[in-house]
């Protein structure tokens, strides 16, 4: 069993369940320190992302008595997603009576071109379009490529926290 929170509530368990302290162990993913603790009886692994350097979280942890040790506690059937996403999407004018929409996901930047090259691939192999060249497409299409990186993807989930919190029924949001 494993619990996933964030540092408040991280903390406010190791508080509660070891006021005296406990061996906390701290590693890097990405631009985040993860905290691990188990809990020896119950067989829980506790669990805390954090956008912090690892010598200021074990600082704060340190100061309320708890050890800090390089590492992380996991589960056998852990499937953590990459670190870092990147949404590529390329808005474009089809044939049809609505615009295109093309959209993809990568653990890379892609660039622009890369985009548009994957797009004509993806549509060349599946008979969409034939044998239509780069300079065609955009000169027809006029296609509109948005990237979307980590920080980007960060920023609309911290915005939208409070619109999607349990018990707001009415986002004001209109699909």
């Amino acid at each position: 069993m494993q619990l996933l929170t964030d540092w408040d509530g991280f903390l406010a368990e190791l508080q509660d369940r070891w006021p005296r302290g406990t061996r906390v162990y701290l590693a890097r993913e990405g631009k985040s320190t993860v905290l691990t603790v188990r809990d020896e009886e119950s067989k829980a692994i506790y669990c805390c992302r954090h956008n912090a350097p690892i010598g200021e979280v074990a600082a704060a942890l340190q100061a309320l008595g708890h050890s800090c040790h390089n590492g992380a506690w996991s589960t056998a059937s852990e499937n953590r997603p990459p670190d870092e996403i990147f949404v590529s999407a390329v808005a474009y004018f089809s044939d049809g009576k609505q615009p295109g929409l093309w959209v993809d996901v990568g653990t890379h930047y892609p660039t622009p071109s890369s985009v548009i090259a994957k797009l004509l691939a993806e549509f060349h192999a599946d008979g969409t379009l034939s044998d239509t060249d780069h300079d065609t497409f955009h000169k027809v299409a006029r296609p509109n490529v948005v990237i979307l990186t980590p920080d980007h993807i960060q920023n609309f989930l911290a915005a939208n926290a409070n619109i999607d919190a349990p018990g707001n029924p009415d986002d004001g949001r209109k699909v």
